[in-house]
């Protein structure tokens, strides 16, 4: 079993954006890998079917593939290597977008412990691991330490050229943590600039763009722009539904736009997303 040509075609697919065709390609090359008991490849497999049960709001499959993961790692007995401490980062995130805050942080910790003492602190992933702590904190409410950990990510990922986009998702969060500080200008800053990065790129705009779009929706309500609070919210929608379906980010966009639609005055428009983002919400608790 050749993993280069698996992650060659795996690539490409991710270029079109067509997640479902992505999740066909990487169920079949599991089943060949636990076929010929290839360990190795298993792992591999398994953190990248982990990553795409994620975005597609899969939680509990998210999970189960990362256990997968996390069990060859002890039959290779790599435990507390790079290997290790990505698998955990990824299972981490699974928690964290299921908004089991607490456990994720118990594993980007035990993440950042292993990346620390592997001698990764120049490394983009302990910038990601960074990244996603700060967005736990985010979510608890802790904004200090959230802009802690995203201005320790940014120190790390400035001086990687090599990984712009990972570059202008760290801009992106600090410009939320910004947002929620009513620290409006900063926030606008670093959207920009993130917004300037992922236009530089070549090919199709990379699906974390959405991110920034969505942001962008939320500083221009704030600011009292309606119009263009819409026009990025819509943007970051039709980005989402292309690249990763009607998911959990879908629904919080929907809920937004609602939110928009109601200071406007116009409660049709209102009341439709508002339906969207609650059945979408109540199927995806039901997965």
């Amino acid at each position: 079993m050749d993993l280069k040509i698996f992650f060659k075609e795996l690539d490409l697919i991710f270029k079109t954006g067509d997640i479902k065709k992505a999740e066909e390609l990487v169920l079949e090359w599991m089943e060949k890998a636990q076929k010929e008991g290839n360990i190795p490849a298993i792992l591999a497999i398994a953190n990248e079917l982990g990553g795409i049960y994620r975005v597609t709001s899969r939680f509990e499959e998210g999970r189960n593939a990362y256990s997968i993961a996390i069990h060859a790692i002890k039959l290779l007995k790599l435990e507390n290597t790079e290997q290790h401490g990505t698998t955990l980062l990824n299972l981490a995130s699974v928690y964290a977008a299921s908004k089991n805050n607490m456990e994720a942080l118990k594993l980007y910790e035990q993440a950042a412990e292993i990346f620390e003492e592997a001698g990764l602190s120049n490394d983009y992933r302990l910038a990601a691991l960074y990244n996603n702590i700060s967005h736990v904190y985010d979510e608890l409410k802790e904004l200090d330490k959230a802009q802690l950990n995203a201005e320790k990510s940014l120190r790390i990922i400035e001086i990687l050229p090599e990984f712009p986009i990972e570059k202008a998702t760290t801009y992106t969060s600090l410009a939320c943590i910004y947002l929620k500080q009513k620290r409006y200008d900063e926030a606008e800053r670093n959207l920009f600039t993130a917004q300037q990065i992922f236009k530089n790129q070549h090919g199709n705009m990379n699906p974390h763009y959405a991110a920034t779009l969505s942001a962008m929706g939320e500083l221009y309500y704030y600011t009292g722009n309606y119009t263009l609070s819409i026009r990025y919210f819509e943007q970051a929608l039709e980005m989402i539904r292309n690249n990763y379906g009607e998911n959990i980010s879908y629904a919080s966009t929907c809920r937004n736009l609602a939110q928009v639609y109601e200071v406007v005055g116009d409660p049709s428009k209102r009341n439709e997303y508002e339906a969207i983002a609650t059945a979408l919400e109540e199927r995806i608790s039901k997965i």
